[in-house]
């Protein structure tokens, strides 16, 4: 009896099966395609020609998923590059930190003179510069400023530690002046001062004075306004010109 043929158009066991593996690998490659896209975003849309996701081959390297992490890796790692500066040798790093101390302007003692507020003024006769410190009670007069007036023979020294006053920035008493006559503009006032050791000649008038000389300081017009009875107008002088006998 004569074998039966197979009907055109019908698929054999084998051949749907071999059909069907086919589309399962089909479908497992469009999914490693979209897993690949999905890898893109705006930073890095261009980073990959259309022609490089159909480069598949058996190699992990050359899929298109791990050619975009590797290229999105390098484009952020150029990035980080340029953000931070290029590298730079240990042994090249002193010879940096020297061009940045070289080239600092101003050191933080000439930074605090600087915001200094002065008025002129007259001590024991002399023409002065006095400094506004409200951030001490009593006026401070430098041993070297206490030479220059002549007013050595009349310093009161402190006999035991406990007469000493406590003043900031560790200052040293070295005693105390009880009778100082000091003129701002017209106004006349006679207080004491406390004295420092330092070869600086500086003085300033603590907050004990200003406040009994009803001071404002108007920091909008660069002025002390000052006096008990007639007010008047002091204005802040340039901490750059010397009027301390300094030069």
């Amino acid at each position: 009896m004569a074998a039966q043929g197979v009907r055109p158009g019908i698929l054999t066991e084998p051949s749907r099966k071999e059909v069907e593996m086919r589309e399962a690998a089909s479908l497992r490659q469009q999914r490693r395609m979209k897993q690949a896209v999905q890898f893109i975003h705006k930073d890095s849309a261009d980073l990959l020609p259309l022609d490089g996701l159909k480069k598949l081959g058996t190699s992990k390297d050359t899929q298109p998923h791990n050619i975009l992490q590797r290229r999105l890796m390098e484009t952020n790692l150029s990035k980080l590059r340029n953000n931070r500066g290029t590298w730079t040798p240990k042994n090249d790093i002193s010879a940096q930190t020297n061009k940045l101390n070289q080239t600092k302007p101003d050191n933080p003692k000439k930074k605090e003179e600087e915001d200094l507020i002065l008025v002129c003024c007259q001590c024991a006769g002399k023409d002065m510069k006095a400094v506004i410190d409200t951030s001490c009670q009593y006026n401070l007069l430098s041993s070297a400023c206490l030479d220059r007036l002549g007013l050595k023979e009349h310093i009161k020294t402190y006999k035991t530690e406990g007469e000493k006053i406590s003043l900031p920035r560790n200052m040293k008493v070295i005693g105390q002046i009880e009778h100082l006559a000091v003129t701002v503009g017209t106004i006349h006032v006679d207080c004491s001062a406390v004295v420092t050791e330092e070869n600086e000649k500086n003085f300033s008038l603590g907050l004990q004075t200003l406040k009994s000389l009803k001071c404002v300081i108007n920091m909008e017009k660069h002025h002390l306004v000052l006096g008990k009875t007639e007010r008047e107008e002091i204005p802040f002088v340039d901490n750059n010109i010397s009027t301390n006998g300094e030069k």
